[in-house]
């Protein structure tokens, strides 16, 4: 058999079996979808439904007081009543089951330019056991089609930033700019990512002698898309509050994440619960309870309530907590450690619902196994991703996009204390379990294994700093809790 043939074989069964896999993880998340029918909305599921509602009854796309969220998710769902009426919700959650595809591919590709076939479908099979991922494709967040932009976005710079001499790398950039502002009108926490996001491509020019103002020209273009994208967004900011502006949920965050009193999203809908029914509600570690300084107790500062243009009163809210954090650095500090231990906890939305009784008996009598199903996946796709890229990851361009992912995403957790934070940095975590699980640890060089070693002591002391409020939550999961009308 001549080379071309056997090369050509080798291809056609990846490819089959990356179509196997894609397809298992349709029907797992198809079978989560049946059973956790119907299921009821939660928190901003009831305010994104809320704001479809406007959009279809009035045209009018108002504002959640507090928060401003970009337009393409509640446009969505408008689009789902138009379609299927009073089962426009189901639509939705249906087109967000077969939109994970996108998620599953773009792990795989990632994985496979990265490394290699096997190193690719081993990802693929993670991805579908992923069972806290898997749960949000029926869950009314923007998560799901956030990511199934973001991830193929991923996987088009990592290519043109691999082979930044190839025929297509600038239709990649723009591909990657395209979906990159699509998925900002869903989710804007990539606003500032994406720029980032072309600094190691940027590098990886310069090292090859590129001079620096065809840099500048490659980068530019895509930078360009991406105003352009967001652009209309902005403009209509600007007409209705005087502002042009995108991020709508950083004031609020800034706010909440460095004022005095340490919020755990996760916990809140349970403690609630705990509270109505006269039993003790999950804390944090005692010094983020009693915080103190030498001026006694931290107290909050209020928020700018009298600031009655929405946009202002995020950036009078930023402003109040950044300046709580000037003045208080001790707090800061505390707060920040507390806040990544709520971010990486092995819990997630998933154990949450099922604490509280949000699905059906159907899904509800496997609630012992789901819990721990969620919380093996969660715990070992954190500590065998992060061993596996620090063991594993070629020095390479992608190298440095997954430390400026990462850092952007741990950044932001650190303001919101919310186990949803770190969604988007699960299939690079995926990907670094791949390849530890395929390729081992034997032959590292030093600075390699001290890597390994910083990167688990840190995850297990941000799990021991965070252990009372996980080990109540998983208790109250396996035992579970009548949510209260």
């Amino acid at each position: 058999m001549k080379a071309t043939d056997r090369t050509s074989n080798s291809a056609t069964g990846f490819q089959h079996k990356l179509l196997g896999i894609l397809l298992l993880g349709l029907l797992l998340r198809f079978a989560l979808l049946l059973l956790a029918m119907p299921v009821e909305l939660q928190s901003d599921e009831a305010n994104y439904v809320f704001l479809a509602l406007g959009l279809e009854r009035f045209g009018i796309y108002f504002d959640c007081y507090r928060y401003l969220w970009p337009p393409l998710y509640p446009g969505f769902l408008r689009l789902c009543f138009f379609l299927a009426d009073e089962q426009g919700l189901l639509l939705a959650r249906v087109i967000q089951v077969l939109s994970t595809v996108s998620i599953g591919w773009s792990c795989m590709a990632i994985a496979r330019r990265l490394f290699n076939d096997r190193i690719a479908l081993v990802t693929g099979v993670l991805w579908v056991l992923h069972l806290p991922l898997a749960s949000y494709s029926h869950l009314l967040w923007s998560e799901s089609l956030s990511l199934a932009l973001w991830g193929p976005a991923l996987a088009l710079l990592i290519a043109a930033s691999h082979d930044p001499g190839h025929p297509a790398r600038g239709l990649r950039l723009l591909g990657y700019a395209l979906l990159a502002g699509i998925s900002v009108h869903l989710k804007e926490s990539n606003l500032y990512l994406t720029p980032l996001l072309l600094l190691p491509l940027a590098w990886t020019l310069r090292c090859q002698g590129t001079k620096p103002v065809e840099i500048l020209r490659v980068v530019s273009l895509p930078l360009l898309l991406f105003t352009l994208v967001i652009l209309p967004w902005s403009l209509r900011n600007l007409e209705v509050y005087g502002r042009l502006t995108v991020a709508s949920t950083l004031g609020e965050n800034v706010y909440n994440g460095l004022n005095a009193t340490h919020r755990n999203f996760d916990l809140i809908p349970v403690n609630t619960t705990l509270q109505r029914q006269g039993l003790p509600i999950l804390k944090v570690r005692e010094p983020m309870r009693g915080a103190s300084s030498t001026h006694g107790n931290l107290i909050s500062w209020p928020r700018a309530e009298e600031e009655l243009n929405l946009p202002l009163r995020l950036d009078a809210n930023r402003r109040r907590g950044l300046e709580f954090a000037q003045a208080h650095p001790g707090w800061f500090f505390k707060a920040r450690m507390q806040k990544l231990s709520d971010l990486v906890a092995p819990v997630s939305f998933l154990t949450r619902h099922l604490t509280l009784g949000h699905y059906p008996s159907s899904l509800a009598q496997f609630r012992v196994p789901l819990v721990l199903w969620s919380l093996a996946a969660a715990a070992l796709t954190l500590l065998l991703g992060i061993i596996g890229l620090a063991a594993r990851m070629p020095a390479s361009p992608a190298a440095g996009i997954f430390a400026l992912q990462g850092a952007y995403y741990l950044a932001t957790g650190s303001l919101v204390a919310m186990s949803r934070f770190r969604l988007p940095l699960v299939p690079i975590l995926l990907i670094g379990c791949a390849s530890l699980i395929c390729l081992g640890l034997r032959g590292l060089s030093l600075p390699r294994r001290a890597l390994c070693v910083a990167g688990t002591l840190s995850l297990l002391a941000l799990w021991v700093l965070g252990s009372p409020t996980t080990l109540g939550l998983l208790r109250a999961a396996l035992g579970g809790l009548e949510a209260s009308p």
